[in-house]
């Protein structure tokens, strides 16, 4: 009897733990993804609130996030949840700045006085033209059909847009049910990318003078000696910081889930992470040194007005990137690691930006030599698959000594890519004057192999190596010219 009487206890006690995990420390990250993720799928990507919560939220049944409870307030434009009526966590949509995460009514109504009056974004639309004739059209057609196959073999894939661009202009987009060329979609880590472009039309404009300055973060530089204060633009963008940092995903206490759904400064909470490596030493790929970029571009702007314009001012106006969208914490900075939202078209144009090396509509935007430096190796990382805020190949990819594998298929050498969180991708291929861009909710890996449709396009596509050269006596290559870039 006292045997039971004692299992009895235990099994209590283990309940009761169970339940203040739950309660103190996952009930918290569960509603503020909630909020946030809803807020976001309705009021910047236009889904229906079923759509939203069934796709963007539950799919693939998430058991912590089913025991979530949202409700959303379209009048208002605010999404509210909680776990069984505790630890409510608001999101709530602002023009220009989309949705933020909030405490109360109070802290809503903060927010909203705070958003700053932006001027719109004249939209420059990308051309649009027929695949070149060297191009298979019915396999291009059959590698589009099996991308979007849904809810067909591929259940888990849910590809929400693709569109590929070909020496500048649209040549193949596709997009499901509800999604349109207009609809923003969230890039989540490709935001890193912009972020990289955003510093690099800083560089150009003269607001930094050499990437391996210290960066202006306050805190590092009002304590003595503080060893954090030697890092500089390069080793952030690199990745190779020493900061210490959790990158999983799949933890909720993980340092980058608090960063971005539980702590009021992303950024602040990133800066104060202590040094686990000296700086420049250790490739360690994470999310908070974008957001420290964040705050230095906050420092370096003067005011927070200037700062919010920044993106727009530097980036989306001269694109014409009318649909973009950075959110930021409550704190009013941008979450430099994860939350953009464009259109497919729009984030397509980030991409051919890089493939024309910097140069858009025949102005020069980016330094020369930054496309170079943001596509080379950062040498700490021992893949080599990381360059300066892009990728260089697809994670796994390499053996352990650097050298590519030879039981995959392997891409064009000049490949580089952007990717983000459930299946986000830009790919760009200069020798095949490519830019790809994938959107979905792909939270099942094996679902979606992003490697095979890539080689699948670049086998359509012929490199530009191969085709007829122009000669002397007739320069622009007569019939078989190809089509001079259009920039948008």
């Amino acid at each position: 009897m006292q045997l039971i009487k004692a299992i009895f206890i235990g099994l209590i006690l283990i309940g009761l733990s169970v339940l203040a995990v739950f309660f103190i420390w996952l009930a918290p990250v569960g509603a503020a993804y909630s909020a946030k993720i809803m807020c976001s799928a309705i009021f910047v990507n236009g889904l229906t609130s079923t759509r939203a919560r069934d796709v963007d939220i539950l799919a693939d049944n998430n058991p912590l996030l089913s025991l979530i409870t949202t409700n959303v307030d379209l009048r208002n434009q605010t999404v509210s949840a909680h776990a069984f009526g505790f630890r409510k966590r608001f999101a709530v949509y602002r023009p220009n700045l989309g949705c933020t995460l909030a405490d109360d009514a109070d802290h809503i109504a903060q927010l909203r006085n705070a958003t700053p009056v932006m001027k719109p974004v004249a939209a420059k639309p990308l051309l649009t033209t027929p695949p070149p004739a060297n191009v298979d059209r019915r396999a291009l057609n059959n590698i589009l059909f099996d991308v979007m196959d849904e809810p067909g073999l591929h259940p888990e894939r849910r590809t929400r847009a693709v569109v590929i661009l070909h020496e500048g202009k649209v040549v193949a987009e596709r997009y499901a049910e509800g999604i349109t060329a207009e609809t923003p979609l969230p890039g989540w880590s490709m935001t890193k990318s912009v972020f990289n472009v955003i510093l690099g039309r800083m560089r150009f404009e003269g607001m930094i003078s050499h990437l391996q300055d210290p960066v202006l973060i306050n805190e590092w530089q009002a304590e003595p000696n503080d060893p954090r204060a030697t890092i500089n633009y390069d080793d952030l963008l690199r990745m190779r910081s020493g900061l210490e940092f959790d990158e999983s995903y799949a933890n909720p206490l993980s340092d980058v889930v608090q960063m971005l759904f539980i702590e009021p400064a992303a950024a602040g909470y990133a800066v104060s992470m202590p040094l686990e490596n000296t700086p420049g030493s250790n490739f360690a790929y994470n999310s908070g040194a974008s957001n420290i970029l964040s705050a230095a571009i906050r420092n370096l702007s003067g005011s927070r007005t200037t700062y919010l314009s920044r993106p727009t001012e530097l980036l989306f106006r001269p694109l014409g990137m009318s649909s973009a969208v950075i959110e930021t914490d409550p704190e009013g900075y941008f979450i430099a690691s994860s939350f953009m939202h464009a259109s497919a078209r729009d984030w397509a144009k980030i991409g051919q930006l890089f493939l024309q090396d910097g140069v858009w509509d025949g102005e020069r935007l980016l330094p020369e030599g930054w496309v170079g430096y943001s596509t080379s190796p950062a040498a700490e990382d021992p893949y080599g698959l990381y360059g300066a805020h892009w990728w260089l190949d697809l994670p796994g990819s390499r053996n352990e000594d650097g050298t590519p594998r030879d039981d995959i298929t392997q891409l064009p050498e000049d490949a580089f890519f952007s990717l983000g969180h459930d299946g986000q991708s830009m790919t760009v291929i200069p020798s095949r004057d490519l830019v790809v861009v994938r959107f979905g909710v792909t939270r099942n890996r094996s679902a979606f192999d992003l490697r095979k449709f890539i080689a699948d396009l670049t086998a359509v596509f012929p490199d530009k190596a191969d085709l007829p050269q122009p000669d002397a006596e007739n320069p622009e290559g007569g019939e078989d010219a190809a089509t001079e870039v259009n920039d948008g």
